[in-house]
């Protein structure tokens, strides 16, 4: 689990999005390349032509997160596992499922923490993950506007992404805050 999370980390975000798409894409044929999927009359519908044109740029964005917070998680969890009130909780006789909840409960905070800048971070991941897979979102429109040096457009996207990674740090604050009432202190 720790190579996996490692490995996660330490692989652009680009060039596993060009390896995927090569090796399911063209090599083995099992998912399309790239696009959004058919065209149609604009709205959206979740059919399984739609869904095949998500899964690579999904796993793609999802590889680093989930490393940046398995990591985390895992030394956070070992941390905690450690000190003395586990012990004590053990030397009581509580089961292990009464020990997880403990565990749980101290490591919940600080894993959201991560949690929450880990999805901010996925926006600026974004930008070259829409690029590769030539997928239709705010990551794809900022990259255009940057090459097309569209100042009003690239202000505009940007704005908007810092407005909701602002948003989304706020409300991870506000959900640490109600887990954790020290915290609000």
């Amino acid at each position: 689990a720790s190579i996996t999370a490692v490995l996660g980390v330490s692989v652009p975000h680009y060039w596993l999005g060009m390896v995927m798409v090569i090796v399911f894409a063209v090599l083995l044929g099992w998912l399309p390349p790239g696009g959004a999927g058919p065209g149609g009359s604009g709205d959206w519908q979740w059919t399984w032509e739609h869904m095949q044109h998500l899964v690579l740029p999904a796993i793609t964005m999802s590889v680093i997160p989930m490393g940046i917070i398995a990591r985390t998680v895992r030394a956070l969890v070992a941390d905690i596992l450690a000190q003395e009130f586990i012990v004590g909780l053990r030397a009581k006789g509580l089961t292990d499922v009464g020990i997880f909840q403990h565990v749980v409960k101290n490591a919940a905070p600080t894993a959201l923490a991560v949690m929450g800048l880990q999805l901010g971070y996925l926006l600026g991941g974004s930008i070259l993950i829409e690029t590769v897979f030539s997928w239709p979102g705010a990551g794809f429109l900022l990259n255009s506007a940057i090459f097309q040096r569209d100042l009003p457009l690239l202000q505009g996207t940007i704005l908007v992404l810092a407005m909701f990674f602002v948003v989304l740090n706020l409300l991870v604050d506000v959900v640490q805050s109600t887990l954790d009432p020290r915290i609000a202190r």
